[in-house]
């Protein structure tokens, strides 16, 4: 396997947009194929395999739908499901690996004999986590998704009357909407409290897209509009750690009896519920109408002024 990178390496100024999509959909699903089985029987050698599905899950998807209208509709159906099915499977064993790791290098106070009794009880969740992962593969296999991807990508082309635009003439129409969509939430964040998970949802969609078009604008995009976005995203992401992990932790007390759920995940969630709305706020704080709009000016020096004029 080789190393893995979010760029289309192959993908250059004036390749057509046909091949972008092309490039995208075999690299990034072939990366997906590659780490499922990886994911479902050598998990305890390395729990980042399962981390290393969900991810590339996550480009293949944002693949599948920034590219679209380029590609065979009833296949792309049948492995854009395919695809979910293949992310939602690790996602359970996903959210323990990650509380595992927090409780062992806990930045609260944990006793050893109750940090002993956590892990114990996550890891018999792990385990049992785990069948769905095994059973996700060996359906993949008896479907074939890499034949069916394959597939799609002999299908992708161009499909307009007029003449193929390349990467540099497309790149700014593909990836504005979801710009545009990130910068709709961010500016409701004191009227919903959804507001900042759909502003992390709509940043990693915007994210995922910005590295499958990059090579469509000056290498200043690549090199530092896209290290400024993904610093917010990756606060926004902290963030989310905490709402998470309240919600795990109570939807596993609801599934355990109370003599086996162990005293101390109950007094972790009023921590997690602490740090989520410390943090939360920190980020309001920083996340100043200046910041914003400097991040705003910043995408539309690529963008044209498509739509992210500063009243957006």
């Amino acid at each position: 396997m080789g190393k893995n990178t979010n760029w289309l390496g192959k993908i250059e100024p004036g390749h057509s947009i046909s091949e972008v999509a092309k490039e995208a959909l075999r690299t990034r699903s072939s990366r997906m194929l590659e780490y499922l089985p990886l994911a479902a029987n050598r998990w305890k050698e390395d729990v980042e395999y399962v981390h290393h599905l969900r991810t590339w899950s996550r480009r293949t998807q944002a693949a599948l739908q920034l590219f679209a209208s380029l590609l065979p509709l009833k296949r792309t159906t049948v492995v854009r499901k395919a695809t979910q099915k293949l992310r939602k499977a690790g996602g359970e064993a996903r959210d323990l690996d990650v509380f595992m790791k927090r409780i062992r290098k806990a930045k609260f106070v944990i006793g050893d004999d109750d940090k002993r009794e956590v892990l114990a009880f996550l890891k018999g969740l792990r385990k049992a986590a785990q069948p769905n992962l095994v059973k996700t593969w060996e359906w993949a296999k008896s479907e074939n998704l890499a034949r069916k991807f394959e597939g799609v990508v002999l299908r992708t082309r161009w499909r307009e009357v007029a003449e193929e635009e390349s990467v540099e003439q497309m790149a700014p129409t593909l990836l504005e909407p979801l710009v545009v969509r990130f910068f709709h939430f961010s500016q409701m964040l004191g009227e919903s409290p959804e507001s900042l998970h759909q502003m992390r949802i709509e940043g990693k969609k915007a994210r995922y897209a910005m590295e499958l078009v990059e090579s469509g604008f000056p290498a200043s995009f690549r090199e530092e509009l896209y290290p400024a976005f993904e610093e917010v995203q990756s606060k926004l992401g902290v963030i989310n750690d905490h709402h998470t992990a309240v919600e795990k932790i109570l939807r596993w007390q609801n599934e355990t009896s109370t003599k086996k759920f162990p005293a101390f995940l109950t007094q972790l969630v009023e921590h997690e519920r602490v740090q989520f709305d410390e943090k939360a706020e920190a980020f309001r704080i920083w996340w100043t109408e200046s910041r914003a709009q400097q991040l705003k000016e910043h995408f539309d020096q690529y963008l044209g002024g498509l739509g992210l004029s500063p009243t957006v």
